[in-house]
């Protein structure tokens, strides 16, 4: 057996090594990502064309490396609301919930890049449009693997992320909406 060793000097406090209890709790978007990844998808990964409304939120937020993740989204688009509809039959506003969960997130990775969340500076999101995206997604993997309900493989779960985040950007609550702002 190999692990690594550590050396803890002096302990001033208490110390608990115990799992932490919020570990030990069903995420909704889990269960999300559980259920598209059991759908089939055909996935053209030629097809780079976007609806106009996503098309110009891409542009308004100057959303480059992560494109892709909304050319993912594409193929998974339905069975993302289908997955939604069966989580509301067992959890109260499941999609609700898991949408301010995101725009928390989002909230926080502005926050990172010291642009305000109530009245973000358009210019500053642009600049970091990819870099704050790639901060959500860090933040909704560590939210997930901390979560008690994970089903799928770590493939799965990051192709989930990228569509959840995707399906969250394309209904403006990670990013910002080109109708809200100048």
């Amino acid at each position: 057996m190999t692990g690594t060793l550590v050396n803890i000097g002096e302990v001033k406090g208490d110390f608990n090594s115990a799992e932490p209890p919020e570990s030990k709790v069903d995420s909704i978007i889990n269960d999300i990502i559980s259920k598209i990844s059991q759908v089939g998808v055909t996935i053209d990964i030629r097809d780079r064309s976007f609806p106009p409304k996503v098309s110009d939120k891409i542009e308004h937020n100057q959303l480059k490396k992560n494109r892709k993740i909304v050319l993912q989204y594409k193929s998974y688009s339905s069975h993302i609301e289908s997955a939604y509809n069966i989580i509301e039959k067992n959890v109260v506003n499941g999609k609700q919930t898991t949408m301010l969960i995101l725009n928390d997130m989002y909230g926080s990775a502005l926050s990172k890049f010291n642009i305000d969340a109530w009245e973000p500076n358009m210019d500053e999101v642009k600049k970091h449009a990819d870099e704050i995206i790639d901060d959500v997604k860090k933040q909704l993997n560590n939210f997930l693997y901390k979560s008690s309900n994970i089903t799928f493989t770590k493939e799965q779960m990051s192709v989930g992320i990228n569509v959840v985040i995707a399906h969250a950007f394309v209904e403006c609550y990670v990013l910002e909406n080109p109708n809200d702002t100048d």
